[in-house]
């Protein structure tokens, strides 16, 4: 009788045993794919984000590389990079005309020839076609229409200038939008990139903690279970040896009539 207890509690045991260890194995590996899932989901949304990325900066290059040669161009032209002088670039150097200049400006002909004939017309219709204050009047005309030339040619190169400066710097401020719009992006991206990454970490670590702790929770069970089942066993065979199984040792303080030692009624 006693070895066929503790063959049934060996057996429960083992059966204990058995069922600890398979549901810690099945929570363990439902932790660890949940989290790879997670891990695996996160890796994906990362890419994602760098993805689109990368389309933002393909779609705003062109527009920086034309903000960088329009500003390479009007460096140059002002003489504002590295090098360059103000005083002497095109943009921005002194208007100095000489009158050789101011003659060959378009118009500046017709206009001496027919002012000159005017004033010539005019003291010749006075008398005075060859006397001193014709040739007086001639020569003031033709300074005076040298001043207003250069005037005139002053404004039109100031606006000139002023105008492509414009054009230049608009290409400019377009370029730095882009990049300051890339930079940006390039922010965010960095931001929720890494955000996606650390959260896929930890989905990572918290499977490999969880997955451990039910292994170990499925190994302090199948424990807990061989403990009991010793300590049931060791108390058996402590009965066992102290005879409490043994019919002559139960019965043994007892007589015929069931009572301890010769307790007989009467006697």
């Amino acid at each position: 009788m006693p070895s066929m207890i503790a063959t049934a509690i060996g057996g429960a045991a083992i059966a204990g045993v058995g069922a600890s260890v398979y549901s810690s194995n099945v929570q363990a590996n439902a932790i660890n794919s949940a989290a790879q899932q997670q891990a695996a989901a996160a890796q994906t949304a990362s890419q994602q984000q760098m993805a689109m990325f990368n389309q933002v900066q393909g779609n705003l290059s062109p527009f920086m590389q034309g903000g960088q040669q329009a500003l390479t161009q009007l460096q140059g032209l002002t003489g504002t990079g590295v090098g360059g002088n103000p005083l002497t670039a095109p943009l921005t150097s002194q208007f100095q005309p000489t009158m050789a200049q101011l003659e060959q400006t378009p118009g500046y002909q017709f206009s001496l020839d027919q002012g000159l004939k005017a004033t010539q017309n005019s003291y010749a219709a006075q008398g005075l076609g060859a006397s001193g204050a014709a040739m007086k009047g001639a020569a003031n005309y033709a300074q005076g229409l040298a001043s207003t030339t250069y005037q005139q040619q002053f404004q039109n190169n100031l606006s000139q200038n002023a105008q492509i400066a414009s054009i230049l710097q608009n290409q400019v401020n377009t370029g730095a939008n882009a990049a300051a719009g890339l930079s940006n992006a390039g922010i965010q991206s960095t931001a929720l990139s890494n955000q996606a990454a650390m959260s896929g970490a930890a989905a990572s670590a918290a499977g490999t903690v969880g997955s451990a702790n039910a292994l170990a929770g499925g190994v302090t069970g199948a424990s807990n279970a061989l403990g009991g089942a010793a300590t049931s066993y060791a108390l058996i065979n402590s009965m066992q040896n102290g005879g409490i199984f043994s019919p002559s040792t139960a019965y043994s303080g007892m007589n015929q009539t069931g009572l301890p030692g010769n307790a007989i009624l009467g006697d």
